[in-house]
């Protein structure tokens, strides 16, 4: 029978989990929204923490209550439509977007360490290779992931935005000023936590932490349930404390450094406070924390694809593969490929979002769901119909519509769509409720995904 988790192993898991959302991203925007904010830090930061917090532990939630990305998926609408939204949701948070755009930022933080004005083809082309394979090895066996982060990555992340959160708060370079954006703060703050991507990523990530708790510690059933949305809310108290901090630093430049933001504002703030060693230090935990999402979304692309394939795709040859295509689209044309990609983005966060609502706070609605999740979909198409549309010039026209919904303009056109949809679904299915285990080719799929045999009837 499996026993529990001491207090210390849950930390160090929720660690992991608030390692593997920090890396890259996280680790350089909290910063410039605290610059933009000056003196309505705190309001801004309420807005994040709705949108970039408690939104992305929802998904942890809906995992322990439903299954993996694929299956809640599949839960919600159909296996089709779980093959078509989740293969879309990890390969542009997998390797055509995010994991290269990691490793891209991990080069630019060697380049910064060793001086670097460009990039030399057979260094950038050693560094790949270097880098990849040690993402390999950290995600080629799926149950040591969230330990190996936990043991070598998390450990100088924390260091890191300790001392330069120290140091800013015990001495401010500036005093706060009136904050630099014409919205309400608390609007600001919630736009900026949506945008971070830290929901769809959540469903990935989760994956991870599953088999690191079942492989790693054998945990089942409700205790593993249990454990994991544990594991993820201190994973995420840590992320909350962190943007909160880093917000407090950057509202302490005033008008200092305003032509900068970002990874050069983050950069030039330690240089401010600590000199060229603090300089080499922070390139340092760039490098570790890029590393570290790349190893959690690439672990969740290969889970993803096993899953989806029935077991007939090994979870490590999917990760090699994984692995070695962000390889190949860091090495060619990287901004392009962004280019290109992004408008994918706007299509599938819409129908996660209403995915992990619909779990956590109406759970039994399947078909208020499924006709929510269609509809955020359909709308998340557009979006990207429109985004590809204005690639090449041509979005005028659906501009012109888009702009006549709700919220479009911020980002929220899903909206009173999904709503609509919901309300279609619920009176179509006659409110019929979801049945959270689902049989499946004669088996019976347990909420994660794992097929167990299906026991004869008595």
């Amino acid at each position: 029978m499996s026993k529990g988790l001491s207090p210390l192993v849950v930390a160090a898991v929720g660690g992991s989990v608030f390692a593997m959302h920090f890396g890259g991203s996280c680790m350089l925007w909290p910063v410039t929204w605290g610059q933009q904010s000056g003196s309505s830090v705190y309001i801004a930061y309420l807005g994040i923490f709705i949108s970039a917090i408690i939104f992305p532990w929802f998904a942890y939630l809906a995992v322990a209550r439903e299954g993996t990305l694929f299956s809640i998926a599949r839960n919600s609408v159909n296996r089709t439509f779980a093959q078509v939204f989740g293969g879309l949701t990890v390969l542009v948070l997998g390797p055509l977007f995010a994991i290269p755009r990691m490793s891209a930022a991990a080069w630019d933080a060697i380049c910064q360490i060793l001086g670097l004005n460009y990039s030399p083809l057979p260094a950038l082309l050693l560094f790949t290779i270097a880098y990849y394979a040690a993402a390999f090895w950290f995600i080629y066996r799926r149950g040591q992931v969230i330990d190996k982060i936990a043991k070598y990555l998390l450990p100088v992340l924390v260091i890191t935005i300790i001392a330069v959160v120290t140091k800013s708060l015990v001495s401010p370079m500036s005093e706060k000023v009136p904050q630099f954006f014409t919205e309400h703060p608390f609007t600001y703050g919630f736009l900026h936590g949506y945008q971070t991507m830290d929901l769809p990523a959540a469903l990935m990530f989760a994956t991870l932490v599953i088999a690191g708790l079942s492989e790693g510690h054998g945990l089942k059933g409700r205790l593993l349930n249990r454990y994991l949305v544990l594991a993820a809310g201190f994973g995420f108290l840590l992320l909350g404390t962190s943007h909160f901090t880093q917000m407090l630093v950057g509202a302490s430049t005033g008008l200092l450094f305003t032509d900068v933001s970002y990874a050069r504002l983050y950069a030039t703030i330690i240089l401010e406070l600590w000199g060229p060693v603090g300089g080499a230090v922070f390139n340092v935990a760039l490098l570790f924390a890029a590393l570290t999402s790349a190893v959690g979304l690439g672990g969740g692309t290969a889970s993803y694809f096993e899953e989806a394939s029935g077991g007939k795709l090994p979870y490590a040859a999917c990760a090699a593969v994984t692995l070695t295509l962000s390889g190949l689209v860091s090495m060619v044309g990287l901004d392009e490929i962004i280019r290109i990609t992004a408008p994918v983005l706007d299509i599938i966060y819409p129908p996660a979002i209403a995915i992990v609502l619909f779990i956590v706070i109406v759970p039994g609605l399947k078909g208020a769901r499924a006709g929510a999740v269609l509809a955020a979909f359909a709308w998340g198409l557009f979006e990207g119909a429109y985004g590809y549309a204005s690639l090449l010039g041509a979005g005028s026209a659906l501009g012109t519509v888009r702009s006549l919904f709700p919220g479009a303009e911020a980002g929220f056109g899903w909206v009173l769509i999904a709503l609509l949809g919901a309300l279609v679904g619920h009176f179509m299915s006659g409110g019929n409720k979801l049945r959270l285990d689902c049989q499946e080719d004669g088996q019976l799929i347990n909420n994660h995904g794992i097929s167990e045999a299906k026991k004869p009837a008595k």
